[in-house]
């Protein structure tokens, strides 16, 4: 008999894992499937926007959450999903290996949350963006979020790398200067957004010392101390940290297959609970449009599993009018 789950929830990152949290506190039987390529399975720079702690490596409060939703009774399993067919009451999800896992299975579920983020196209370094990886988000030594990481630069010399558009370099300069007034823009000529198509008058215009090049290699010996980019034409520059001003697109291209709407950035649209057009599916998380902040995450992902409980009711609640009466209760299956 093939088991179904009550939820799958697709991302393990702090939006999928609160859910997940939720869902397992109200006894549900739900799966993480995780990739495993969040940046917050990496990130070893503090989060300042989570509450209960002047401090927070992410790397290390990923794994702290995840575990109190794993004592609650989720499921984690290290896989990616490749493709999604059906609907609900029963979505069929397929995984195939990938360079992190090595599941190849089908699993089932009633209902679905996509907590897939955003992909970042970050700075190349020698042509291939996997080299900049080593720096990024690591020892407070590389940002990437003005909002939620400028007061780490305060009074630091910081090189703002930007691989999307001159745009989001000065919108990461101008967040950045209530804190330092040592500010110096890198346009890199290999970024995401092609650099020969950028408007330079508005660096021009600024008040901020600019100049652009390719980055041959990256140096940190002292993360946010002492580091430093070397360029394709052997000049060097020396910074306190980097901050990256970055594109990144959404990853709602596993939603789309089961018919999810979507903006024209490519967000999952939903409801302000999280709901999407489609009966059974949720999204939580960097993958709407929304800031992205732990914080964020986190709140979007517990309140999409808190509707997701009530959609699913049970043999006593399938007649019961809750909160949100335009939610359509789902007949509970033994």
């Amino acid at each position: 008999m093939v088991k179904i789950y009550d939820a799958i929830i697709i991302g393990g990152g702090p939006a999928g894992t609160s859910a997940a949290l939720h869902l397992a506190y109200h006894k549900r039987n739900v799966l993480v499937l995780d990739r495993g390529t969040s940046p917050m399975h990496f990130h070893t720079n503090s989060i300042l926007n989570f509450s209960g702690s002047v401090y927070h490596e992410g790397r290390s409060l990923l794994r702290n959450i995840q575990g109190e939703a794993r004592a609650a009774g989720a499921k984690y399993l290290a896989a990616d999903v490749v493709k999604i067919e059906g609907g609900y009451p029963d979505f069929t999800i397929f995984t195939e290996p990938s360079y992190r896992t090595d599941d190849k299975n089908e699993y089932h579920a009633k209902t679905l949350l996509f907590a897939t983020g955003t992909s970042r196209k970050h700075p190349k370094v020698d042509g291939k963006w996997r080299s900049w990886l080593p720096v990024a988000n690591v020892g407070n030594g590389a940002f990437y979020c003005p909002d939620c990481e400028a007061p780490l630069c305060k009074d630091k010399n910081v090189l703002i790398v930007n691989a999307g558009t001159v745009g989001s370099a000065i919108h990461v300069a101008n967040a950045l200067s209530r804190f330092t007034d040592k500010l110096q823009i890198l346009m890199t000529e290999d970024s995401f957004v092609p650099f020969e198509h950028q408007d330079l008058s508005k660096l021009e215009q600024s008040s901020y010392k600019w100049t652009s090049g390719k980055i041959k290699s990256i140096a940190f010996p002292r993360p946010g101390l002492v580091q430093s980019v070397t360029l394709t034409d052997g000049r060097r520059i020396k910074a306190n940290v980097f901050f990256v001003a970055y594109v990144d697109i959404p990853r709602s291209d596993l939603a789309q297959q089961v018919g999810v709407e979507i903006d024209g950035k490519g967000n999952i649209v939903t409801d302000h609970r999280g709901k999407t057009n489609v009966e059974g599916v949720w999204a939580a998380g960097d993958v709407r449009a929304i800031t992205q902040q732990v914080a964020m995450a986190v709140g979007t992902g517990n309140y999409a599993a808190l509707m997701m409980n009530q959609f699913l009711g049970n043999a006593y609640e399938h007649e019961q009018e809750f909160d949100h009466p335009d939610y359509r209760r789902a007949l509970y299956i033994e």
